[in-house]
Formats: structure tokens, sequence, C-alpha cells
């Protein structure tokens, strides 16, 4: 039987192919292709099994459900900070309560652009106003008056006396999420009202220099915790200063040019003799009266010790007594001035000169150990009352004096001047009745009967008639001469 002999040209595509794969077939890796029987075909044989077999998937296994949550806090992240990207409309309670200040501050230039604007927010930053919100809500509000940035004693640039401080702060505490609050030189005056203050519990920075602000400063103060910058230069202030002890954010402090003292502030443990007491009395339009400062005492000093104090005026007060060796200054304290006011004995370790990392000035006190100082006299307690001027003009003190009142020798003066008065009213009638008698010499006083009333009453008697007076003039005169001749 004849057999034909296969030739190369008449294999077919499917005998190139390696056989199906089944469960028990050899891998890929396990056909030889170089075994084939058709070398010259090797590449093409290596193309169309690769082609041929399936591609091997990674597997797929799910996500752990930590990374879900993770993608899902990124997502609320990221929707949330487009949101706050896109500014939200001033909530109608604050605008109202901007407009509300505005006219208890008797419409002042500065605030002008709060009328009719349809979002304070939105006002463009100047140095008379800047407006900052977050959220809804007023952050920040920052006015710059034109009423004199010295204060002078006759208060010619404060506001009429139907302004009150009471109803300021009330309406600033409707803005409680206010971080940064500074009402410069707009005319304000009156007491600072502590318990409304510290209801701004969000406050960092407060600045209310160069007004008429006077009484002492409020404890309330003291107990708002995040505030960073407290500034009540230029104004009328007197006694001591409260506790401060609970500012440990505070990084500036200025009361300078006041009227405080002789106390020293009062912070901590650390104290020293101080002189005797002061008495000041003022008195405004509408509101005042006794302004008495606390009697000294013992003067503490760990003031300069705040830890985050960088910056720190009681310049042109009058705080008195000696600091202790024992002051100590924060590290990170580099401006100090108590400069003109009656400090004695000797400076702490930590105010002796400057230093490339600490600026101290100390003039116009009663140091022993400073140049540039008063006499010893001028700042001990007999001193201390000749130092304070009487009050002049509408308004108190003056030179260094702050504050509408008089001191305790005007009420002595008044008295006197009332007794004066009344001691030259009577001389000036004794006077006018003298000259009335000189004008009229020839008048005289004369009984109408000559009788004279008897020693004793006899039976029968009757008593005569009471003698009247009259006056007889000339014509009367004349007259009983005629009848007599």
């Amino acid at each position: 039987m004849a057999t034909s002999t296969p030739t190369p040209a008449s294999h077919s595509h499917a005998s190139l192919l390696p056989p199906p794969m089944t469960p028990s077939s050899p891998s890929v890796s396990s056909f030889d292709i170089a075994s084939h029987p058709c070398p010259r075909r090797r590449d093409k044989c290596h193309r169309l099994a690769t082609r041929w077999l399936p591609p091997r998937l990674p597997l797929r296994t799910p996500p752990p459900p930590a990374l879900l949550l993770l993608l899902l806090t990124c997502a609320a992240a990221s929707i949330a900070t487009l949101a706050a990207a896109q500014p939200q409309p001033l909530a109608s309670s604050q605008a109202k309560a901007l407009l509300r200040v505005r006219r208890l501050l008797f419409y002042p230039p500065a605030l002008e652009p709060l009328r009719g604007a349809p979002d304070p927010c939105a006002l463009p930053p100047t140095s008379s106003l800047a407006v900052a919100c977050e959220g809804g809500q007023v952050t920040s509000l920052s006015v710059r008056g034109d009423r004199d940035r010295d204060p002078d004693a006759a208060w010619r640039a404060a506001l009429p006396a139907s302004f009150s401080s009471e109803a300021l702060f009330t309406t600033l505490t409707r803005l409680p999420a206010l971080a940064r609050l500074s009402l410069v030189s707009v005319g304000a005056w009156g007491a600072l009202p502590g318990a409304k203050l510290r209801r701004l519990q969000a406050l960092q920075q407060l600045n209310l220099s160069y007004n008429y602000f006077y009484g002492g400063v409020p404890d309330d103060l003291a107990r708002l915790y995040s505030l960073q910058s407290l500034v009540l230069s230029w104004n009328w202030l007197n006694g001591s200063v409260p506790s401060l002890a609970g500012l440990q954010f505070l990084e500036e402090l200025d009361v300078s040019h006041n009227r405080l003292g002789p106390a020293f502030p009062d912070v901590g443990n650390g104290r020293a003799v101080g002189p005797g007491r002061q008495q000041l009395h003022r008195e405004h339009p509408g509101e005042g009266g006794e302004l008495a400062g606390p009697a000294p005492g013992w003067i503490p000093s760990s003031i300069f010790a705040l830890p985050a104090l960088r910056y720190i005026n009681l310049s042109r007060n009058r705080l008195a007594g000696q600091l202790p060796a024992t002051t100590a200054c924060a590290d990170a304290l580099a401006f100090v001035d108590v400069s003109a006011n009656l400090l004695t004995g000797a400076r702490p370790p930590c105010m002796r000169g400057n230093s490339s990392a600490r600026t101290v000035l100390v003039a116009g006190n009663c140091f022993a150990d400073a140049k540039q100082q008063r006499a010893s006299s001028y700042c001990n307690p007999g001193a201390l009352a000749a130092v304070l001027p009487p009050p002049q003009g509408n308004g108190g003190g003056g030179g260094e004096g702050r504050g509408k009142g008089h001191e305790i020798g005007m009420v002595l003066a008044i008295a006197g001047s009332v007794v004066g008065a009344a001691l030259l009213i009577a001389l000036a009638m004794v006077v006018v009745l003298r000259r009335a008698r000189r004008q009229r010499p020839e008048a005289t006083i004369l009984p109408k009967s000559p009788a004279a009333t008897p020693t004793k009453k006899a039976d029968g008697w009757k008593a005569p008639a009471k003698a009247t007076q009259m006056i007889i003039t000339p014509a009367d005169k004349s007259k009983m001469r005629n009848s007599f001749a």
C-alpha cells in the first residue's frame, strides 16, 4: 500500500498550535517551541501561542474599611474647604449691631461707609475703618476717629453728655466672635463696664487709646484669657491695674499717659512698701462722681514676668514705691518703659541698663542708681499731694492731670467764697442804710403825746392811750409855728 509522505507545505496551522489547555495540560512554560518539527517557524509559533493564551489578570482584593473611611474623610474636608472659601453673607443681627455702634458714636465720618453698605464685610479696609468677617460673623472691628489724638483737659473732643459707654459695650457684646476691637480717638468717655467686656471671650486684641475713659481698670479684663494685646494709653484712668496673672498669652500691655497709681499693677505676690493714699474726684455732665484710688500698701512686681510678655509701657502715671530686688523679667520681654512715675529705691537686676535683647526706660523717677532722675523729695508721700494740679477749665486737672473734677481743696475754696460773699452782702446793706439816713437829716421821730405813764395806779385811773409815733416833716413844723403865732 503506497503511502504519501507529507511535505512541509502541507502542514496546517492547527498542527503548529499547542494542544488546548486543560487542567491537566502543561503550562505555557512547559511547551518547548524549540522541539517543534518546524524549526524555521519558531518565531511564528511563539507569536501564535502567545496570542492564543488568555492574559493573566491580577487578583482584585476589596479595599480595607480604614481606607474607605480615609477617602470619605478627605472628601468631606474638601467639600467643607470649598464651602468656607465662598464668603457667607453677614447675619442681619450683626449688621444691625454695627449700625447701632455708628449711632452711639454720634455718626463719626470713619463709620460713614457702613451707611447703605449691602455687606459691611465686603468694604475695603482703610486707615479709618476695617471690618473682617468669618462665617457670617464680625471677627474684627477697627475704627480710628478724628476727635483729637491727644485728649485735652477741657474735653473739647469728647462726645456729648448723652453718650453712654454702658450702651456702647452692651451693643458690642452682640458680636460674640469679635477677636479684635480697636476704637481709637472716637471721643468715648465714661467708666469701662467690665461685666460687658468679660462677655467678649474671643477677644485677642483690645485698643481703646486716645479717649476719655476714666475710673479704674476693671478686674474683668483679667478674665479675658485669650487676650494678647491690651492698649489703654492716653485716657484718664486712675487707681491700679487689676491682677493680670491669668493672662498667660498677653504679649503687649500699654497703659501709659494715664493717672494710674500710686499703687503698682497687681499681678502676683512680689511686693514692696509704697507711699500713702490718693483720692481723686472727677465728674462729667450726666455721669461721674468720686473716683478714689486704693491705698497702695504693698506693690507687686511680677507683672514683668508674664510668660508671653514682650512689650510693657507704664510711663507717665503715678506709680510709686520700690521695685524689689527679686523682680524677675520674662525671657521674651524686649521693651520696658516705667519713666515719669514716682518710683524710688534701686532698680531690679533685670532693669539695669539696656542690652541687645532688652530696652529699659526709667527716666523721670527717683531711682538711686539711675541717671536723669528727680530728687527723692519729689517721690515721697508728702510730695505726692503737691504734684496733683488743681482742675482747670471744664474738665479737671491741668498739666498731667486728667479728668473732670476738682480736688478736696476746691471744696474748701468754694465754702470760703460763699462765706466771703455773705459778708460782702451784709456790709453793702449797712452802707446803703447809712447813706439813706444821710440823705434825709431833717426827719425826726417824736412821740405824739408827751404824757408819761404813771408809776402807780390810782382808784378810777384809766391807762392813757398807747403812745404812737409820727414823723414830723418840715411842712408840719411850719404849720405848728403858724398856729402858735
